[in-house]
Protein backbone atom coordinates (compact mmCIF):
# COMPACT_ATOMS: atom_id res chain seq x y z
CA UNK A 1 0.00 0.00 0.00
CA UNK A 2 1.51 3.30 -1.05
CA UNK A 3 1.72 6.19 1.36
CA UNK A 4 0.49 9.66 0.38
CA UNK A 5 3.24 12.01 1.52
CA UNK A 6 2.26 15.09 -0.43
CA UNK A 7 1.16 16.84 2.75
CA UNK A 8 4.50 16.12 4.40
CA UNK A 9 6.75 17.69 1.77
CA UNK A 10 8.42 21.03 2.48
CA UNK A 11 6.99 23.84 0.38
CA UNK A 12 10.06 25.44 -1.22
CA UNK A 13 10.62 27.81 -4.09
CA UNK A 14 12.92 26.32 -6.78
CA UNK A 15 15.74 28.63 -5.73
CA UNK A 16 15.59 27.40 -2.13
CA UNK A 17 17.21 24.22 -0.93
CA UNK A 18 17.19 22.74 2.53
CA UNK A 19 20.50 22.80 4.33
CA UNK A 20 21.44 19.24 5.20
CA UNK A 21 22.83 18.61 8.67
CA UNK A 22 24.39 15.27 9.68
CA UNK A 23 21.69 13.81 11.91
CA UNK A 24 22.74 12.44 15.23
CA UNK A 25 26.30 13.76 14.93
CA UNK A 26 27.55 16.17 17.54
CA UNK A 27 30.92 17.24 18.76
CA UNK A 28 31.96 17.19 22.38
CA UNK A 29 31.34 20.93 22.45
CA UNK A 30 27.77 20.49 21.16
CA UNK A 31 27.17 17.69 23.65
CA UNK A 32 28.22 20.04 26.45
CA UNK A 33 26.10 22.93 25.14
CA UNK A 34 23.07 20.68 24.72
CA UNK A 35 23.50 19.43 28.28
CA UNK A 36 23.60 22.98 29.66
CA UNK A 37 20.53 23.96 27.63
CA UNK A 38 18.71 20.86 28.88
CA UNK A 39 19.46 21.73 32.52
CA UNK A 40 18.16 25.30 32.11
CA UNK A 41 14.98 24.12 30.37
CA UNK A 42 14.41 21.59 33.15
CA UNK A 43 14.81 24.27 35.82
CA UNK A 44 12.33 26.59 34.08
CA UNK A 45 9.80 23.77 33.74
CA UNK A 46 10.28 23.01 37.43
CA UNK A 47 9.67 26.66 38.27
CA UNK A 48 6.67 26.77 35.92
CA UNK A 49 4.79 24.09 37.85
CA UNK A 50 5.98 25.24 41.26
CA UNK A 51 4.46 28.64 40.50
CA UNK A 52 1.24 27.10 39.17
CA UNK A 53 0.55 24.90 42.21
CA UNK A 54 1.75 27.20 44.99
CA UNK A 55 -1.82 28.56 45.09
CA UNK A 56 -3.30 25.05 45.33
CA UNK A 57 -1.16 24.43 48.42
CA UNK A 58 -2.76 27.38 50.23
CA UNK A 59 -6.22 27.23 48.63
CA UNK A 60 -8.09 27.20 51.91
CA UNK A 61 -6.23 30.33 53.08
CA UNK A 62 -6.99 32.05 49.76
CA UNK A 63 -10.71 31.26 50.14
CA UNK A 64 -10.73 32.70 53.66
CA UNK A 65 -8.74 35.79 52.63
CA UNK A 66 -10.96 36.73 49.68
CA UNK A 67 -14.14 35.28 51.26
CA UNK A 68 -14.93 33.13 48.21
CA UNK A 69 -16.81 29.85 47.73
CA UNK A 70 -15.39 26.64 46.14
CA UNK A 71 -16.68 27.49 42.66
CA UNK A 72 -14.83 30.85 42.78
CA UNK A 73 -11.58 29.29 43.99
CA UNK A 74 -11.86 26.68 41.23
CA UNK A 75 -12.19 29.58 38.81
CA UNK A 76 -8.65 30.70 39.76
CA UNK A 77 -7.17 27.65 38.05
CA UNK A 78 -9.66 27.78 35.19
CA UNK A 79 -8.84 31.42 34.32
CA UNK A 80 -5.12 30.71 34.52
CA UNK A 81 -5.34 27.72 32.20
CA UNK A 82 -7.79 29.43 29.81
CA UNK A 83 -5.34 32.24 29.07
CA UNK A 84 -2.52 29.70 28.88
CA UNK A 85 -4.59 27.69 26.42
CA UNK A 86 -5.78 30.64 24.31
CA UNK A 87 -2.26 31.94 23.67
CA UNK A 88 -0.75 28.51 22.95
CA UNK A 89 -1.56 28.61 19.18
CA UNK A 90 0.03 32.06 18.92
CA UNK A 91 3.26 30.87 20.53
CA UNK A 92 3.14 27.69 18.46
CA UNK A 93 3.08 29.83 15.32
CA UNK A 94 5.93 32.02 16.60
CA UNK A 95 7.91 29.01 17.81
CA UNK A 96 8.03 27.50 14.32
CA UNK A 97 9.23 30.79 12.81
CA UNK A 98 11.24 32.93 15.25
CA UNK A 99 13.87 32.59 17.96
CA UNK A 100 12.54 30.15 20.55
CA UNK A 101 15.14 31.27 23.08
CA UNK A 102 13.87 34.86 23.09
CA UNK A 103 10.24 33.75 23.14
CA UNK A 104 11.03 31.88 26.36
CA UNK A 105 12.94 34.83 27.85
CA UNK A 106 10.01 37.19 27.26
CA UNK A 107 7.56 34.62 28.62
CA UNK A 108 9.47 33.91 31.84
CA UNK A 109 9.87 37.64 32.45
CA UNK A 110 6.15 38.27 31.95
CA UNK A 111 4.94 35.44 34.18
CA UNK A 112 7.40 36.36 36.96
CA UNK A 113 6.19 39.98 37.00
CA UNK A 114 2.48 39.08 36.98
CA UNK A 115 2.93 36.48 39.73
CA UNK A 116 4.71 39.05 41.89
CA UNK A 117 2.01 41.65 41.21
CA UNK A 118 -0.68 39.17 42.29
CA UNK A 119 0.89 38.86 45.73
CA UNK A 120 0.07 42.53 46.49
CA UNK A 121 -3.66 42.44 45.64
CA UNK A 122 -5.80 43.41 48.69
CA UNK A 123 -8.56 41.15 50.03
CA UNK A 124 -11.40 43.19 48.54
CA UNK A 125 -10.15 42.97 44.93
CA UNK A 126 -10.56 39.30 44.04
CA UNK A 127 -11.38 40.18 40.42
CA UNK A 128 -7.98 41.88 40.02
CA UNK A 129 -6.27 38.81 41.49
CA UNK A 130 -8.22 36.63 39.05
CA UNK A 131 -7.06 38.74 36.08
CA UNK A 132 -3.43 38.61 37.18
CA UNK A 133 -3.57 34.81 37.56
CA UNK A 134 -4.88 34.71 34.02
CA UNK A 135 -1.96 36.81 32.79
CA UNK A 136 0.48 34.40 34.45
CA UNK A 137 -0.87 31.77 32.06
CA UNK A 138 0.06 33.94 29.06
CA UNK A 139 3.71 33.95 30.09
CA UNK A 140 3.82 30.24 30.84
CA UNK A 141 2.23 29.36 27.47
CA UNK A 142 5.18 30.94 25.67
CA UNK A 143 7.53 28.45 27.29
CA UNK A 144 5.70 25.16 27.25
CA UNK A 145 4.90 25.29 23.51
CA UNK A 146 8.49 25.66 22.33
CA UNK A 147 10.72 24.02 24.94
CA UNK A 148 9.98 20.39 23.88
CA UNK A 149 10.78 21.28 20.25
CA UNK A 150 14.21 22.55 21.31
CA UNK A 151 14.85 19.22 23.05
CA UNK A 152 13.66 17.35 19.93
CA UNK A 153 16.19 19.32 17.85
CA UNK A 154 19.06 18.44 20.21
CA UNK A 155 18.45 14.69 20.56
CA UNK A 156 16.97 11.80 18.62
CA UNK A 157 15.66 8.25 19.11
CA UNK A 158 16.16 6.78 22.62
CA UNK A 159 18.16 9.80 23.80
CA UNK A 160 15.24 12.07 22.85
CA UNK A 161 12.86 9.84 24.82
CA UNK A 162 15.20 9.97 27.82
CA UNK A 163 15.60 13.75 27.70
CA UNK A 164 11.86 14.33 27.29
CA UNK A 165 11.35 12.05 30.30
CA UNK A 166 13.83 14.13 32.31
CA UNK A 167 12.10 17.33 31.16
CA UNK A 168 8.69 15.97 32.15
CA UNK A 169 9.86 14.84 35.58
CA UNK A 170 9.86 18.56 36.37
CA UNK A 171 6.04 18.57 36.07
CA UNK A 172 5.23 16.38 39.10
CA UNK A 173 8.34 17.51 40.94
CA UNK A 174 7.44 21.17 40.40
CA UNK A 175 3.78 20.54 41.26
CA UNK A 176 4.80 18.86 44.50
CA UNK A 177 7.23 21.66 45.29
CA UNK A 178 4.40 24.12 44.68
CA UNK A 179 2.33 22.55 47.47
CA UNK A 180 5.40 22.44 49.71
CA UNK A 181 6.51 26.02 48.96
CA UNK A 182 2.97 27.29 49.49
CA UNK A 183 2.57 25.45 52.79
CA UNK A 184 6.04 26.23 54.20
CA UNK A 185 6.09 29.88 53.16
CA UNK A 186 2.63 30.51 54.60
CA UNK A 187 3.66 28.97 57.92
CA UNK A 188 6.96 30.87 57.95
CA UNK A 189 5.19 34.21 57.46
CA UNK A 190 2.52 33.57 60.11
CA UNK A 191 -0.30 32.51 57.80
CA UNK A 192 0.25 35.12 55.06
CA UNK A 193 -0.22 33.05 51.88
CA UNK A 194 0.88 35.96 49.65
CA UNK A 195 4.54 35.23 50.36
CA UNK A 196 4.10 31.92 48.50
CA UNK A 197 3.76 34.02 45.32
CA UNK A 198 6.97 35.96 45.98
CA UNK A 199 9.35 33.00 45.90
CA UNK A 200 9.03 31.96 42.25
CA UNK A 201 9.52 35.45 40.73
CA UNK A 202 12.94 35.66 42.42
CA UNK A 203 13.88 32.27 40.98
CA UNK A 204 12.45 33.39 37.63
CA UNK A 205 14.95 36.26 37.51
CA UNK A 206 17.80 33.76 37.94
CA UNK A 207 16.41 31.60 35.13
CA UNK A 208 16.25 34.61 32.80
CA UNK A 209 19.94 35.30 33.39
CA UNK A 210 20.79 31.62 32.76
CA UNK A 211 18.78 31.67 29.53
CA UNK A 212 20.56 34.74 28.19
CA UNK A 213 24.06 33.59 29.11
CA UNK A 214 24.04 29.80 28.75
CA UNK A 215 21.33 28.62 26.35
CA UNK A 216 22.14 28.04 22.67
CA UNK A 217 19.16 27.37 20.42
CA UNK A 218 19.66 24.44 18.01
CA UNK A 219 18.77 24.65 14.33
CA UNK A 220 15.22 23.46 13.65
CA UNK A 221 15.26 19.87 12.43
CA UNK A 222 18.98 19.45 13.11
CA UNK A 223 18.58 16.12 14.94
CA UNK A 224 16.69 14.83 11.89
CA UNK A 225 19.36 16.12 9.51
CA UNK A 226 17.61 19.05 7.82
CA UNK A 227 17.04 22.76 8.24
CA UNK A 228 13.97 24.40 6.68
CA UNK A 229 14.73 27.70 4.97
CA UNK A 230 11.17 28.53 3.85
CA UNK A 231 8.06 28.07 5.96
CA UNK A 232 4.72 26.65 4.87
CA UNK A 233 1.42 28.46 5.36
CA UNK A 234 0.26 28.18 9.00
CA UNK A 235 -3.29 27.16 8.05
CA UNK A 236 -1.89 24.45 5.82
CA UNK A 237 0.26 23.21 8.72
CA UNK A 238 -2.78 23.06 11.00
CA UNK A 239 -4.85 21.24 8.39
CA UNK A 240 -2.19 18.57 7.93
CA UNK A 241 -1.69 18.16 11.68
CA UNK A 242 -5.43 17.66 12.22
CA UNK A 243 -5.44 14.90 9.58
CA UNK A 244 -3.03 12.88 11.74
CA UNK A 245 -5.14 10.20 13.49
CA UNK A 246 -2.50 9.34 16.09
CA UNK A 247 -2.08 13.00 16.98
CA UNK A 248 -5.82 13.49 17.49
CA UNK A 249 -6.29 10.30 19.52
CA UNK A 250 -3.29 10.87 21.81
CA UNK A 251 -4.29 14.51 22.25
CA UNK A 252 -7.84 13.64 23.32
CA UNK A 253 -6.56 10.81 25.50
CA UNK A 254 -4.14 13.19 27.22
CA UNK A 255 -6.99 15.70 27.56
CA UNK A 256 -9.25 13.34 29.52
CA UNK A 257 -6.36 12.32 31.76
CA UNK A 258 -5.60 16.02 32.31
CA UNK A 259 -9.25 16.56 33.27
CA UNK A 260 -8.89 14.00 36.06
CA UNK A 261 -5.37 14.93 37.15
CA UNK A 262 -6.10 18.67 37.02
CA UNK A 263 -9.10 18.27 39.33
CA UNK A 264 -7.22 16.06 41.76
CA UNK A 265 -4.16 18.33 41.80
CA UNK A 266 -6.27 21.42 42.52
CA UNK A 267 -8.78 19.98 45.00
CA UNK A 268 -6.68 17.14 46.45
CA UNK A 269 -5.15 18.97 49.45
CA UNK A 270 -8.47 20.50 50.50
CA UNK A 271 -10.29 17.17 50.06
CA UNK A 272 -7.77 15.38 52.28
CA UNK A 273 -7.92 18.18 54.87
CA UNK A 274 -11.68 17.71 55.06
CA UNK A 275 -11.25 13.94 55.28
CA UNK A 276 -8.83 14.14 58.23
CA UNK A 277 -10.71 17.02 59.93
CA UNK A 278 -7.85 17.76 62.30
CA UNK A 279 -6.94 21.42 62.84
CA UNK A 280 -3.56 20.52 64.33
CA UNK A 281 -2.38 18.53 61.29
CA UNK A 282 -4.28 20.49 58.63
CA UNK A 283 -1.25 22.52 57.55
CA UNK A 284 0.78 19.34 57.02
CA UNK A 285 -1.67 17.85 54.51
CA UNK A 286 -0.43 20.08 51.66
CA UNK A 287 3.15 19.19 52.59
CA UNK A 288 2.39 15.45 52.55
CA UNK A 289 0.40 15.78 49.34
CA UNK A 290 3.32 17.63 47.73
CA UNK A 291 5.83 14.98 48.76
CA UNK A 292 3.60 12.17 47.47
CA UNK A 293 3.04 14.09 44.21
CA UNK A 294 6.82 14.46 43.73
CA UNK A 295 7.48 10.77 44.36
CA UNK A 296 4.54 9.64 42.22
CA UNK A 297 5.48 11.90 39.34
CA UNK A 298 9.11 10.85 39.25
CA UNK A 299 8.20 7.16 39.53
CA UNK A 300 5.51 7.54 36.88
CA UNK A 301 7.73 9.20 34.28
CA UNK A 302 10.59 6.75 34.89
CA UNK A 303 8.38 3.64 34.90
CA UNK A 304 6.35 4.73 31.88
CA UNK A 305 9.43 5.53 29.79
CA UNK A 306 11.31 2.44 31.00
CA UNK A 307 8.49 -0.03 30.36
CA UNK A 308 7.79 1.51 26.94
CA UNK A 309 11.48 1.21 26.00
CA UNK A 310 11.48 -2.50 26.88
CA UNK A 311 8.18 -3.12 25.12
CA UNK A 312 9.40 -1.41 21.92
CA UNK A 313 11.62 -4.46 21.36
CA UNK A 314 8.40 -6.45 20.84
CA UNK A 315 6.10 -3.91 19.20
CA UNK A 316 6.32 -0.48 17.61
CA UNK A 317 2.96 0.32 19.22
CA UNK A 318 4.42 0.24 22.74
CA UNK A 319 4.03 3.92 23.67
CA UNK A 320 0.23 4.29 23.35
CA UNK A 321 -0.33 0.81 24.80
CA UNK A 322 1.68 1.64 27.94
CA UNK A 323 -0.18 4.96 28.31
CA UNK A 324 -3.61 3.38 27.91
CA UNK A 325 -3.03 0.45 30.25
CA UNK A 326 -1.53 2.72 32.93
CA UNK A 327 -4.57 5.04 32.90
CA UNK A 328 -7.02 2.14 33.19
CA UNK A 329 -5.01 0.56 36.03
CA UNK A 330 -5.12 3.86 37.95
CA UNK A 331 -8.91 4.01 38.13
CA UNK A 332 -9.58 1.44 40.92
CA UNK A 333 -7.04 3.17 43.18
CA UNK A 334 -8.59 6.56 42.44
CA UNK A 335 -12.10 5.37 43.29
CA UNK A 336 -10.86 3.66 46.48
CA UNK A 337 -9.12 6.77 47.81
CA UNK A 338 -12.17 8.95 47.15
CA UNK A 339 -14.58 6.58 48.90
CA UNK A 340 -12.39 5.49 51.83
CA UNK A 341 -10.64 8.78 52.64
CA UNK A 342 -12.74 9.32 55.80
CA UNK A 343 -12.23 5.83 57.21
CA UNK A 344 -8.85 4.48 56.10
CA UNK A 345 -5.90 6.85 55.95
CA UNK A 346 -3.43 4.22 54.68
CA UNK A 347 -5.61 3.21 51.72
CA UNK A 348 -6.19 6.89 50.96
CA UNK A 349 -2.55 7.89 50.75
CA UNK A 350 -1.56 4.64 49.03
CA UNK A 351 -4.31 5.33 46.48
CA UNK A 352 -2.98 8.85 45.91
CA UNK A 353 0.54 7.49 45.33
CA UNK A 354 -0.43 4.68 42.94
CA UNK A 355 -3.08 6.56 40.94
CA UNK A 356 -0.82 9.61 40.43
CA UNK A 357 2.13 7.37 39.51
CA UNK A 358 0.08 5.63 36.82
CA UNK A 359 -1.45 8.86 35.51
CA UNK A 360 1.98 10.51 35.30
CA UNK A 361 3.47 7.62 33.32
CA UNK A 362 2.04 9.00 30.06
CA UNK A 363 3.54 12.53 30.16
CA UNK A 364 6.94 11.89 28.58
CA UNK A 365 5.53 9.28 26.19
CA UNK A 366 2.84 11.64 24.90
CA UNK A 367 5.49 14.31 24.20
CA UNK A 368 7.72 11.76 22.50
CA UNK A 369 4.89 10.47 20.30
CA UNK A 370 4.10 13.99 19.13
CA UNK A 371 7.74 14.55 18.18
CA UNK A 372 7.99 11.42 16.04
CA UNK A 373 4.61 11.60 14.27
CA UNK A 374 5.00 15.27 13.22
CA UNK A 375 7.74 16.67 10.95
CA UNK A 376 10.17 19.20 12.56
CA UNK A 377 8.76 22.33 10.91
CA UNK A 378 5.31 21.69 12.41
CA UNK A 379 6.19 20.49 15.91
CA UNK A 380 5.70 23.75 17.82
CA UNK A 381 2.34 24.27 16.12
CA UNK A 382 1.31 20.68 16.87
CA UNK A 383 2.40 21.11 20.49
CA UNK A 384 0.36 24.32 20.74
CA UNK A 385 -2.75 22.65 19.30
CA UNK A 386 -2.38 19.78 21.75
CA UNK A 387 -2.02 22.21 24.66
CA UNK A 388 -5.06 24.19 23.47
CA UNK A 389 -7.31 21.13 23.26
CA UNK A 390 -5.96 19.59 26.46
CA UNK A 391 -6.64 22.71 28.50
CA UNK A 392 -9.92 23.66 26.81
CA UNK A 393 -11.53 20.31 27.55
CA UNK A 394 -9.22 19.15 30.34
CA UNK A 395 -7.62 20.93 33.27
CA UNK A 396 -8.94 24.41 32.39
CA UNK A 397 -12.53 23.42 32.94
CA UNK A 398 -12.25 20.55 35.42
CA UNK A 399 -11.40 22.49 38.65
CA UNK A 400 -14.31 24.86 38.04
CA UNK A 401 -16.73 22.05 37.10
CA UNK A 402 -15.79 20.09 40.22
CA UNK A 403 -16.16 23.25 42.33
CA UNK A 404 -19.64 23.94 40.93
CA UNK A 405 -20.78 20.34 41.55
CA UNK A 406 -19.36 20.41 45.09
CA UNK A 407 -21.11 23.73 45.73
CA UNK A 408 -24.40 22.23 44.53
CA UNK A 409 -24.19 19.32 46.98
CA UNK A 410 -22.85 21.46 49.83
CA UNK A 411 -25.73 23.98 49.68
CA UNK A 412 -23.84 26.44 51.90
CA UNK A 413 -23.39 23.98 54.78
CA UNK A 414 -20.45 24.48 57.16
CA UNK A 415 -20.61 20.88 58.43
CA UNK A 416 -17.34 19.02 57.82
CA UNK A 417 -18.97 15.78 56.66
CA UNK A 418 -21.24 17.60 54.22
CA UNK A 419 -18.29 19.53 52.78
CA UNK A 420 -16.22 16.34 52.43
CA UNK A 421 -19.00 14.26 50.88
CA UNK A 422 -19.91 17.09 48.49
CA UNK A 423 -16.34 17.35 47.21
CA UNK A 424 -16.08 13.54 47.06
CA UNK A 425 -19.22 13.31 44.93
CA UNK A 426 -17.85 15.96 42.59
CA UNK A 427 -14.45 14.27 42.29
CA UNK A 428 -16.07 10.93 41.40
CA UNK A 429 -16.59 12.48 37.97
CA UNK A 430 -12.83 12.22 37.33
CA UNK A 431 -12.47 8.41 36.99
CA UNK A 432 -15.45 8.34 34.61
CA UNK A 433 -13.71 10.85 32.35
CA UNK A 434 -10.26 9.25 32.66
CA UNK A 435 -11.51 5.88 31.41
CA UNK A 436 -12.26 7.52 28.04
CA UNK A 437 -8.65 8.74 27.94
CA UNK A 438 -7.30 5.24 28.50
CA UNK A 439 -9.45 3.87 25.67
CA UNK A 440 -8.30 6.63 23.28
CA UNK A 441 -4.64 5.77 23.96
CA UNK A 442 -5.32 2.12 23.10
CA UNK A 443 -7.12 3.07 19.87
CA UNK A 444 -4.12 5.27 18.93
CA UNK A 445 -1.98 2.11 18.94
CA UNK A 446 -3.80 1.06 15.74
CA UNK A 447 -2.55 4.09 13.77
CA UNK A 448 0.77 5.02 15.43
CA UNK A 449 3.06 2.94 13.17
CA UNK A 450 1.58 4.29 9.92
CA UNK A 451 1.63 7.91 11.11
CA UNK A 452 5.22 7.62 12.32
CA UNK A 453 6.29 6.18 8.98
CA UNK A 454 4.60 9.01 7.09
CA UNK A 455 6.49 11.57 9.20
CA UNK A 456 9.76 9.72 8.53
CA UNK A 457 9.07 9.74 4.78
CA UNK A 458 8.45 13.48 4.97
CA UNK A 459 11.82 13.95 6.67
CA UNK A 460 13.50 11.76 4.02
CA UNK A 461 12.16 14.06 1.29
CA UNK A 462 13.49 17.06 3.19
CA UNK A 463 16.89 15.37 3.51
CA UNK A 464 16.98 14.49 -0.19
CA UNK A 465 16.83 18.19 -1.12
CA UNK A 466 13.71 17.76 -3.28
CA UNK A 467 11.86 20.98 -3.99
CA UNK A 468 8.13 20.85 -4.35
CA UNK A 469 5.23 23.25 -4.34
CA UNK A 470 2.01 21.52 -3.40
CA UNK A 471 -0.97 22.41 -5.55
CA UNK A 472 -3.49 23.24 -2.85
CA UNK A 473 -6.36 23.28 -5.30
CA UNK A 474 -5.78 19.61 -6.10
CA UNK A 475 -6.34 18.70 -2.49
CA UNK A 476 -9.98 19.81 -2.58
Amino acid sequence: MSVDVSDLLPVLEPEYEPTLIPAGQSSGRNYYKNGITMIVLFLINLLNYTDRFAIAGVLKEVEISFKISPDKSGLLQTVFVCSYMALAPVFGYLGDRYSRKWIIIVGVTFWSLTTLAGSFVPDNLFTVFLVLRGLVGVGEASYICVAPTIIADMYKHDMRTLMLAVFNIAIPLGSGLGYIVGSFTTKAFHGDWRWALRVTPCLGAICIILLIILVTEPVRGSSDGVQMLKRNNWFSDVRHILKNKSFLLTTFAFTWVAFALGSLSWWGPKFLQLAENNKETEANVSLRFGIVACIAGILGVILGSGIAKLLRQRTARADPIVCGVAVLLALPFLVALLILSKTNRFVTWFGVLISETLFCSNWALTSDMLMYIVIPSRRATASAIQIFIMHLLGDASSPYIVGVIANYFQKGSEDNYVQWSSLRNALLLTPMVAIVGGICFLIAAIFIVQDRREAEIGIEYMNSGDTFRMDESSKH
